[in-house]
């Protein structure tokens, strides 16, 4: 790969990857090493679904969302990323989730309808930049006292890339030896910052090694 080596996290360019049918392989092993899905859990196949989201207020304003997939597991997957903070996502994550969960009401299924839906939030910013210095954190519904599940139906996932590049920078040998599924994926976009015209090249470098022993990784930066 070239110093040109675009970056990810543009909104056009992380469509064409992950939300392209051509590229189903990849959006596959990109949500099963995001959401480290394994054995019986693992998704085997997605269906593209529409992104627009009709508002239902006078103006009928439309909502675009990035990625929107149904699963083998009988799952909504919406996948998000967004590169400024615009101090509103704990919201619309929550918004767009209602939307989402609640839609096969809105064409006449009956509630046994209702799937699990997962909201994935990629971000390049921190959301919570004083609870934990984790890069992913995973959120459900649950009781407070004895914390069992509601309900498998709500998921939330952040993904918080600022912190993956300081904990890689800081713990590279030991997150290199027993790394995260979603490792190389998180490598793939924080290589380059198009508004600072920038790319890491340790992080480049790393990746290409890791791509060599993944079909999928290696296939998406060589597609990109």
């Amino acid at each position: 790969m070239t110093k040109e080596y675009l970056d990810l996290k543009m909104d056009f360019m992380f469509k064409q990857l992950f939300g392209h049918p051509s590229r189903k392989n990849i959006t596959i092993a990109f949500l099963n090493d995001l959401l480290n899905r394994k054995g019986q859990d693992r998704i085997v196949d997605v269906r593209y679904e529409n992104t627009e989201l009709i508002k239902s207020d006078p103006d009928g304003k439309t909502d675009l969302l990035d990625i929107l997939v149904y699963t083998s597991n009988h799952e909504r997957i919406n996948i998000e990323i967004q590169v400024g903070n615009q101090h509103n996502m704990t919201e619309r994550v929550l918004y767009y989730w209602a939307k989402l969960f609640f839609s096969p009401l809105a064409s006449g299924q009956n509630d046994t309808e209702l799937v699990p839906t997962i909201m994935i939030s990629i971000l390049n910013y921190p959301l919570f930049p004083h609870q934990n210095d984790r890069f992913h954190n995973s959120f459900h519904i649950y009781e407070d006292l004895d914390f069992y599940m509601w309900g498998p139906h709500l998921e939330f996932h952040t993904f918080d890339l600022t912190k993956f590049r300081s904990r890689w920078k800081q713990y590279r040998r030991g997150m290199k030896a027993k790394p995260p599924a979603a490792y190389p994926w998180l490598m793939m976009l924080s290589t380059a910052d198009y508004r600072k015209k920038t790319i890491d090249t340790d992080i480049l470098q790393e990746l290409e090694e890791w791509a060599m022993n993944e079909e999928e990784v290696l296939e998406a930066i060589k597609g990109k």
